[in-house]
């Protein structure tokens, strides 16, 4: 009657010793339980022990499933609680409560999960900290959760096992019975409070025997001193010296990680370069590591699989569930007033959504979805849905068309019913309608290579979440709302195999299965042919222990579990996986990171590597082969050309073509489109900015809330304003009637802004609040804009507005030798003919838009700027539409002004000197006082020459412009912060 703890020096198969000291606890008790850590472990010890003889009598078995048949003999009759039920009681429980009784926790799956955890683990200890006062107000709102959480297991008929273990391990006292006379433990490298409790009880009244082998030996000093405080009596039997058993070992050391799949699939092929051989690659994850190296190995004919656990959240299921349920909560919220529809525009999951092969909708339909959604702030909830609704018609009705043997004839478009249904909460119907859809879907429609195994994988997480929200959830009276955040615990297995590229009947020239390191420590010594251990580093393998609160928590309880210290536990596992190889055993890892920072080894590399000592066989790989690390093909395929590239910020020949675009005139020869004022400004500033923002125009896609938008509005706003002025008979605002002036700009605003939030404008976009402080926003201009007006009353007394967005496009100007395009803002004009071009800017610092004389000398340098030849203005703009109106409309344009409308207002550019101002509230431009030619500062250039001057000037830079000049500006512009990183740098790695 104790616990004996045996040295043994067994493999993943028992021994004789160990088949031999199973018989006898067989002959002694009548029958014995034996404990393993996992179901692959299971069936290889039952294996051995039925090849052995002694399979009758032996419970070869897991310790929840012993548990749990111990609990059919002795328990109350409730059933243990699976994963599943424990997370949905306690988010059931959590979101129950509200925010101020949970503090400091939170009611999030994080906290589901944690507290998922620690009932598992600890409730049967929780009772006892209760009575003697919780720790903290943290513990103390757990210690509730946990009482509440136990009630709610009792009125359903279920208990936890650890719950059941303790209870277990009172009735054994009680009464023992023979089904728990002898225990004996094999690789459970873990014991929890709850079975040392219950092992504790077995070992009073019968017998448990602890199985270590060598590398488990460090943890018999721990177990023993474990299980004596509890009153047991402790025999250490036979605790064999470590001897080493891998005595053949490689080494693979690749210098990063570019050259890392090339330089694993090259040693797999070394490895299994002939028909029929296997070999298994350990890895930390090998799911990833078998994506990233099936095409190389299949290329090589090498066929590969790998068994994947794939939660809710990483299948197409999961990741548009999720997505939309969210989707559909902020768009409610903004319904209801709760929220605003900045939280959900421009809906980029429903968008998503349509991508997806679930919804039943094809790439182009959800890309026109898309571009319409993002192109416009306004459509609103109700907007949204009926687009979505008219998609899914639309779609629906061009399948019906479809021959009756094509793939997707059949396939439902779902798109709309699915969010309608989360809309009325109603997941239950969300998930039977995605199932449907599934169901009818091709395999193609996920992949061509593993299409089949990710439909499959799609298929069962959508059966499996609907029978949680369904079944699950209503049989133990959750709702489905709290069902539904709980289904990130979700998990499905599939099998993948990934064939040889060519023929499907080709025969592979080897096989290569992918697993963890303790699957691989499962397998039969000299079961396989080689064995590859990939990236043994640190990162994959630490040997830290686990600091949780559940831990902090079961210190406190003093219910912390025993387990083998994490560095024996490695290299028990290590030295199991390498004997199941008979043949080569070669170690990898990688030796830097993409910033060429060390990736140091894990302990067992450097262990092996010292005990293997100077012969060891060490295989270096570079990465200087750039081209082959890239090729899965290994050359095949891919064809590898040297080129040389030109210098930054130069265009070939072939390119220079396409920077002045061209169109067909009505005779048919090609001619050059029409450039706008702006642009021409912008290469005259910048050419490589005007190349950036015209040619390759980098944009985003969705509709902005920008200040060109307030821009667009303010000139919606000024337009209509000065039409209604005129239409009541008003010629311009003045000082007289600037009261009702600033009235009807209240209205006009008022309409302009109601037209802007259902999207209507006639500006390039409207300016859509949605928010409140977007909103806020909006209402600011009103004030700025009352400013404008009644500096507009003081303003060119003699001039009145006659030009209102007046476009150039029709007219047939030209500019500089070049078609001219765009639009003036405004154009006032006196009764003498005399006129002046007015361009709205919303901004408030008016100072780079003024304009002095260029031949008046600088005070300090006696340089005047108009010395050089290729001087032009900053801004241009302006002054181009002045020289175009002179044409076009045979004005005497006096003025070229930038009206700020936002913070100074103020009027600031070039004008005659008979504009400029003397004395304050003569009747000019307010505030600007050099006009054209500037006499008294020994200025000599009239207006009139500085029109011709900048469009002499603009010819030069347009001509550049045809011959492919694109560099950056020798004085950096504000622009080039945000254009020159799209445009031509070289980046050296």
């Amino acid at each position: 009657m104790a616990v004996r703890i045996i040295g043994t020096q067994a493999g993943t198969r028992p021994d004789d010793a160990e088949v031999e000291l199973i018989a006898q606890a067989v002959a002694r008790y009548g029958r014995c339980t034996l404990l393993v850590p996992s179901i692959g472990e299971r069936d290889v010890v039952r294996t051995a022990l039925a090849e052995a003889g002694c399979g009758l009598g032996v419970d070869v078995t897991t310790v929840r499933d012993w548990i749990g048949n111990l609990w059919e003999l002795l328990g109350g009759g409730e059933h243990p609680c699976t994963g599943i039920q424990r997370q949905l009681l306690m988010a059931d429980i959590l979101y129950a409560r509200v925010e101020s009784e949970l503090a400091p926790l939170r009611a999030n799956p994080g906290t589901v999960r944690l507290l998922a955890t620690i009932a598992r683990d600890l409730l049967p200890f929780a009772d006892a900290s209760a009575e003697g006062g919780a720790g903290g107000p943290a513990e103390a709102v757990v210690l509730d959760l946990l009482a509440r959480y136990r009630d709610a297991l009792a009125s359903r008929a279920l208990i936890e096992a650890s719950d059941a273990a303790v209870r277990l391990a009172s009735a054994l006292d009680r009464t023992p019975i023979a089904a728990a006379g002898c225990v004996v433990l094999r690789d459970v490298t873990e014991v929890p409070a709850y079975l040392a409790r219950l092992l504790s009880v077995v070992a009073r009244i019968g017998e448990v025997s602890v199985l270590l082998r060598g590398e488990q030996g460090v943890w018999a000093a721990s177990l023993a001193r474990a299980f004596g405080s509890a009153g047991c009596e402790v025999v250490c039997e036979d605790a064999p010296e470590r001897i080493a058993r891998v005595p053949e070992i490689g080494f693979l050391e690749v210098a990063g990680p570019h050259a890392r799949d090339r330089a694993y699939a090259e040693e797999l092929t070394r490895l299994v370069g002939t028909p029929g051989r296997h070999a298994v690659v350990v890895s930390a994850r090998p799911a990833e590591l078998a994506d990233r190296l099936a095409p190389w190995l299949a290329s090589r004919g090498i066929a590969s699989e790998v068994t994947r656990f794939v939660r809710f959240e990483r299948t197409a299921v999961g990741r548009q569930f999720t997505a939309l349920r969210d989707l559909v909560g902020r768009m409610k919220a903004d319904l209801d007033g709760s929220g605003s529809a900045a939280e959900w525009w421009p809906a980029p999951e429903l968008s998503d959504w349509l991508y997806s092969p679930l919804s039943g909708i094809d790439i182009p339909t959800a890309r026109r979805f898309d571009k319409k959604i993002r192109s416009s702030r306004a459509l609103g909830v109700e907007g949204v849905l009926r687009e979505l609704q008219s998609v899914q018609s639309r779609v629906a009705a061009a399948r019906r068309k479809l021959p009756a043997d094509h793939p997707f004839a059949s396939v439902p478009a779902i798109c709309s019913d699915v969010v309608q249904f989360l809309w009325q909460d109603r997941p239950v119907s969300a998930f039977k309608t995605i199932c449907a859809a599934i169901e009818k879907l091709p395999a193609q429609a996920f992949g061509s290579r593993d299409g089949p195994c990710r439909i499959a994988v799609e298929r069962a997480m959508a059966e499996r979440a609907l029978q949680v929200v369904a079944d699950d959830a209503h049989a133990l009276r959750v709702g489905q709302a709290v069902a539904c955040r709980v289904l990130d615990g979700l998990c499905v297995v599939s099998r993948e195999r990934i064939e040889v590229e060519g023929s499907a009947d080709a025969e592979p020239a080897g096989e290569v299965a992918f697993m963890t390191l303790a699957d691989a420590a499962c397998l039969e010594a000299d079961s396989v042919d080689a064995l590859l251990f990939a990236d043994v580093d640190v990162a994959s393998y630490p040997l830290s222990h686990e600091e949780s609160a559940r831990t902090t928590l079961a210190t406190r309880l003093d219910a912390r579990a025993l387990e083998l210290e994490p560095a024996a536990c490695l290299r028990d596992l290590t030295y199991r996986a390498l004997a199941a190889a008979r043949g080569a055993r070669i170690l990898a890892r990688v030796t830097h990171d993409r910033q060429a920072k060390d990736r140091y080894p894990a302990a067992i590399w450097t262990e092996l590597r010292a005990a293997v000592g100077d012969g060891a066989h060490v295989r270096r790989v570079g990465e200087e082969d750039v081209a082959g690390d890239f090729d899965a093909a290994d050359g095949r395929t891919a064809r590898l050309e040297r080129v040389s590239c030109l210098p930054p910020r130069q265009l070939s020949p072939q390119a220079t073509r396409y920077l002045v675009l061209t169109r067909v005139d009505t005779d048919g020869h090609p001619v050059p489109r029409q450039f706008s004022a702006s642009q021409i400004e912008t290469y005259s500033a910048c050419p490589l900015c005007w190349f950036v923002s015209s040619r390759l125009r980098p944009s985003v896609i969705d509709a902005g809330f920008t200040n060109m938008e307030k821009g667009n509005f303010v000139h919606d706003v000024m337009d209509r304003f000065h039409e209604r002025l005129l239409e009541d008979g008003s010629a311009r605002v003045t000082p007289e009637n600037l009261d009702a002036s600033l009235t009807l700009l209240h209205d006009v605003f008022a309409e302009v802004a109601a037209e802007h939030a259902r999207g209507k404008t006639s500006s390039s976009a409207p300016l859509v609040p949605l928010s409140v402080a977007q909103k806020k926003q909006v209402d600011e201009i009103l004030p700025q804009l009352e400013k404008v007006v009644r500096y507009e009353a003081d303003a060119l007394a003699a001039y009145a507005p006659a030009y209102l967005e007046y476009s150039f496009n029709g007219l047939g100007v030209t500019y500089a030798g070049w078609p001219l395009g765009g639009r003036i803002d405004r154009v006032d004009v006196d009764a003498e003919g005399h006129a002046v071009v007015i361009d709205y800017k919303h901004r408030s610092d008016v100072t780079p838009f003024r304009l002095k004389d260029p031949t008046a000398p600088d005070k300090k340098t006696g340089v005047a700027p108009a010395d050089d030849p290729r001087w032009l203005p900053e801004h241009t703009q302006t002054l181009i539409y002045a020289q175009a109106l002179r044409r076009a409309l045979d004005l005497d344009v006096r003025g070229a002004v930038y009206f700020a409308t936002k913070g100074k207002v103020a009027m600031r550019g070039a004008v005659s000197e008979e504009l400029a101002e003397e004395v304050p509230g003569d009747g000019r431009v307010p505030g600007l006082r050099d006009g054209f030619p500037a006499a008294d500062a020994g200025g000599t250039m009239a207006f009139d020459e500085l029109l011709d001057r900048v469009e002499r000037e603009v010819g030069i830079r347009l001509e550049e412009l045809a011959a492919g000049c694109v560099t950056a500006a020798s004085e950096v512009q504000p622009s080039c912060v945000h254009n020159h990183p799209l445009g031509f740098v070289r980046r050296d790695a």
